[in-house]
C-alpha cells in the first residue's frame, strides 16, 4: 500500500539508476494503452517524467523495483488450542490483544476472511540512506495468514520480505504465548525426523504433481552434518559454483528420470559422511504462460520456509525471458501452491515415522 506519493523527479532517478527496468515501465503503460518506443533508460526516464501517476501505478512501480525484498518469503508454524470452541475466533482475539512493542512492527489490522481464515496485517519502515526518497524510505507489509486445519489446530503462515524477519516473529510468538497459555505453537522442523526421513522429504516433495508447472532443474543444495557428529558443519552448493555443478546435475537427473534422490551417488556420499539436506532450490517453468520461477524449500530457524528467489517473465520486445520480480499477487499464487505441497509432504512423513516407531515398539 502506498502511503506517500512519489515525486516524478524521484521516479526519474530510479529509472536512471537502473533500479526500475524499462521493460517493466513499458508493460505497465502498455496495459493502459500508452506505447513507449524507446528501450533506453535515460530516454524512458524523460518520457515518463510528465506522466501523472496514480497511487495504483506507483504501487505497481514499487513492486517492480529490482530489489531482493520484492521477492516473497514464507514461513509456516503450527498453532494449537486444546478444547477450543472456535479456534479462529480465539486466535483473532489472541492477535488483537498481543503486544508488538518489542518488535519493529505495528498492527495495522486483523481481517476475518471467513470461518476458517484470518489475516493479521503488520507494517514497518525501512530507512536506507541515499539521495533517492523512493528507495531510501520504504514501507513494508508483513501478513500473517492464519488457516484452520482442524478444530484444535491452525497454520500460521508468515509472508515476509526478508529472511531475518522470522526470528523476530518467533520472539513475538514466544512472548505472546507466555501471556496466553492456552495457545501453543509448534515448529515444523527437520530435527524431529530421522536422518532417512530428512532425505525422504526432499525426495518425495519433488515427485508431487504441480498443475501447469514443469520441473526444470535443481539450482541449490545445502547440507548439514547430523547432530552428534564431530562438528556442526554446513556445506552449500549452488548452480553458480562450477565445482558443484556436476553434483547438482546428478540430483537433477535423478529427479527428471523419476528415480529416488536417495539413490543418487552424491546423496549417498552425503549420508555416509553424516550429512543431510536442509535446503533445496528448484527451477520450474510455467506451462500456462511464459514464466519461470526459482523456489527454495528450507528449514532455517527450525521453521518450514518456502522462498520465491527469482522470477523470469517474458519481454515481448526482446522476445525472451527477463529476470525480474513478478507482481506480488502472481508470486502469492505460486508460493501458496508450493507451500501447501511441502506442508502436506512433511505431515505425511512425520505421521508415517510415528506409526513405524509404534510398530517397532510393539515388536
Amino acid at each position: 500500500m502506498v502511503s506517500k506519493y512519489i515525486d516524478n523527479k524521484e521516479l526519474k532517478r530510479v529509472i536512471e539508476d537502473g533500479k526500475l527496468k524499462p521493460f517493466r515501465i513499458r508493460k505497465i503503460l502498455k496495459d493502459q494503452g500508452i506505447i513507449l518506443a524507446s528501450n533506453n533508460p535515460e530516454q524512458i526516464a524523460k518520457q515518463v517524467y510528465p506522466i501523472l501517476w496514480g497511487s495504483y501505478d506507483i504501487e505497481n512501480l514499487s513492486q517492480s523495483l529490482d530489489d531482493e525484498s520484492n521477492y516473497i518469503k514464507s514461513s509456516v508454524v503450527e498453532v494449537e488450542i486444546k478444547k477450543s470452541d472456535n479456534i479462529i475466533d480465539e486466535l483473532e482475539d489472541f492477535f488483537y490483544n498481543a503486544s508488538f512493542g518489542m518488535t519493529r512492527y505495528r498492527l495495522s489490522a486483523v481481517n476475518r476472511v471467513d470461518d476458517d481464515q484470518l489475516v493479521v496485517k503488520l507494517r514497518y519502515t525501512i530507512n536506507r540512506p541515499g539521495r533517492n526518497e523512493f528507495i531510501s524510505t520504504q514501507h513494508k507489509n508483513t501478513d500473517i495468514i492464519v488457516r484452520k486445519v482442524s478444530d484444535e489446530k491452525a497454520i500460521i503462515d508468515v509472508r515476509q520480505a526478508s529472511t531475518t524477519e522470522m526470528k523476530e516473529i518467533n520472539k513475538f510468538l514466544e512472548e505472546a504465548t507466555k501471556k496466553d497459555t492456552a495457545v501453543h505453537t509448534h515448529h515444523i522442523t527437520l530435527r524431529v525426523l530421522t536422518n532417512e526421513n530428512k532425505i525422504a522429504f526432499f525426495d518425495e516433495f519433488i515427485k508431487k504433481n504441480f498443475a501447469d508447472w514443469r520441473f526444470e532443474t535443481v539450482t541449490k543444495v545445502e547440507l548439514k552434518r547430523c547432530e552428534g557428529s564431530e562438528d556442526d558443519e554446513t556445506r552449500a552448493l549452488d548452480e553458480e559454483e562450477s565445482s558443484a555443478l556436476s553434483n547438482l546435475q546428478g540430483i537433477t537427473s535423478a529427479i527428471l528420470n523419476g528415480t529416488s534422490i536417495r539413490n543418487n551417488s552424491f546423496v549417498q556420499e552425503c549420508l555416509q559422511n553424516n550429512f543431510y539436506i536442509t535446503t533445496m532450490g528448484y527451477k520450474f517453468e510455467s506451462l500456462s504462460d511464459l514464466r519461470k520461477v526459482v523456489v527454495e524449500v528450507n528449514f532455517k530457524y527450525d521453521d518450514l520456509k518456502i522462498d520465491i528467489c527469482k522470477t523470469y517473465e517474458y519481454d515481448s520486445d526482446s522476445e525472451g525471458l527477463r529476470l525480474h520480480p513478478a507482481m506480488l499477487d502472481i508470486q502469492e499464487e505460486i508460493l501458496k501452491m508450493f507451500q501447501e505441497a511441502a506442508y502436506e509432504q512433511y505431515i505425511e512423513i512425520f505421521e508415517r515415522q510415528k506409526q513405524n516407531a509404534q510398530k517397532a515398539g510393539v515388536n
